[in-house]
């Protein structure tokens, strides 16, 4: 264990509208652990009380960034030093990975427990996450449940979420009916988290709440657990007057994976909100049900929004029908770069489309390298032998995994137009080109 004297003041940090006592730490624990998550050593009382206090006079933005990873990152974990500048510091890269670990320090859960209630909520939302990560017991965590701060509960909740506490779903089930809109939505946001089937009628009944909060939040929990008798619950959603509502309410129901809620879906692919059609477009290509290609080329062909436009060609290649064929070829003179490497990435995922649209092919002579190898791509999995010359005009380009990609098209399609850019690739810069060609070579051969 590396020990080093810090001195430090903790000061401002409310809990519960009560200022936390100034405290100086003499010494800092930071255990070297190779470990990460829940098996990682967690930080004690000082470490902890030094995050907090920076963090609170941080920048908000750091201190979010720095939120969002703690308990995501791996420890650092490099032998000797490798990958660090040469005055790095062990002992800073030992107390940075316990950030991380699981708090077992009796007087570190008491610092976290009392910063549940400070004014600044990504502090808040920090010690939530470390207290959820720790060894606090089902009766502590239950006892800030019913806190009279509203503050307090939701943190309670988020720490239960965050910890993946199963034995807390009873508790957040009843805090759903909180009085407060934060404990509630936070609640339903942890038993989404729990992904326990036993909490949907709960959380059905939050779907109906009178706080848009609320529903966005139990809609989500329910999309988590991908259960197909949500349906009936969520499909209304789609109408409510909150478009963020509606947004949440189609990715869940792309997740549940119903076909009873197709129809819902199709009807939202003339939302008002752009981020409502592109969920519902989202949702529709991954419930691959073939009564959506239509409308889904409808939108493709006519959506204003080039994100919108781009996720119907992902949608079409997930719902594979040939058909779209012609409306994906189109959109490749789409004025949206993105969009058009979506409709070449589609084209490749149609089933039982084995011409390739001219479209398709005279696209190779773009100057978009993600582009051309989306077409590529695309030729190689039509594997339409009239596109042999064409595939052999990219085989010097510069991109060597446009060439890579060539070679490997070549490969697929097999017949004897194919064998002299195969030739001309054995002679490739790069050995993995050359490798592919003779390997393609001797494919074309046993044909």
């Amino acid at each position: 264990m590396i020990m080093r004297a810090i001195p430090i003041a903790l000061v401002s940090l409310l809990a519960g509208g009560s200022a936390v006592a100034v405290v100086t730490l003499g010494t800092v624990s930071s255990p070297m652990h190779s470990g990460h998550g829940h098996d990682r050593a967690g930080p004690d009382s000082g470490r902890v009380a030094i995050l907090l206090g920076t963090l609170g006079r941080a920048d908000g933005v750091v201190c979010e960034l720095i939120s969002d990873q703690i308990g995501n990152f791996w420890s650092s974990g490099e032998r000797a030093g490798v990958g660090r500048f040469g005055d790095s510091r062990p002992a800073l890269q030992a107390a940075k990975d316990s950030v991380g670990g699981t708090v077992t320090d009796p007087s570190a859960i008491r610092l976290l427990t009392a910063s549940l209630g400070a004014d600044d909520p990504c502090v808040r939302r920090v010690a939530g996450k470390m207290l959820g990560r720790s060894n606090i017991s089902e009766a502590q965590l239950n006892t800030l449940l019913s806190d009279p701060s509203p503050r307090i509960r939701e943190a309670a909740a988020y720490a239960a979420g965050e910890g993946d506490r199963k034995e807390m779903r009873p508790s957040l089930e009843r805090t759903l009916a909180d009085r407060e809109t934060g404990p509630a939505a936070m609640s339903a946001w942890a038993l989404g988290e729990l992904e326990d089937h036993g909490s949907l009628p709960a959380l059905e009944r939050a779907a109906r709440s009178g706080a848009p909060r609320v529903r966005i939040a139990a809609a989500w929990a329910l999309g988590q657990m991908e259960d197909a008798r949500a349906v009936p619950d969520v499909v209304p959603l789609l109408r409510d007057g909150d478009a963020a509502v509606r947004t949440v309410a189609a990715e869940a129901l792309g997740q549940m994976k119903s076909r009873e809620s197709v129809a819902a879906l199709i009807g939202a692919l003339n939302d008002q909100s752009v981020e409502v059609r592109e969920a519902a477009v989202h949702a529709l290509g991954d419930l691959e049900d073939r009564s959506a290609v239509v409308p889904v080329e409808r939108v493709l062909s006519a959506d204003a929004s080039a994100d919108v436009r781009r996720a119907a060609a992902g949608a079409l290649g997930n719902l594979s029908a040939a058909r779209s064929a012609d409306v994906l070829a189109r959109a490749l003179s789409d004025t949206d770069r993105d969009v058009t490497r979506a409709a070449a990435e589609a084209l490749g995922d149609l089933d039982d489309l084995h011409v390739a649209p001219a479209a398709l092919t005279r696209a190779l002579s773009t100057r978009d390298p993600e582009l051309k190898r989306a077409v590529v791509e695309a030729l190689k999995n039509i594997g339409d032998p009239t596109t042999a010359t064409a595939l052999m005009s990219v085989l010097t380009d510069t991109d060597k995994e446009i060439r890579l990609a060539a070679v490997e098209a070549l490969g697929e399609i097999g017949n004897a137009a194919s064998v002299p850019g195969l030739t001309r690739a054995l002679n490739d810069v790069d050995p993995q080109v050359r490798r592919a060609a003779a390997e393609a070579l001797g494919r074309t051969k046993d044909q």
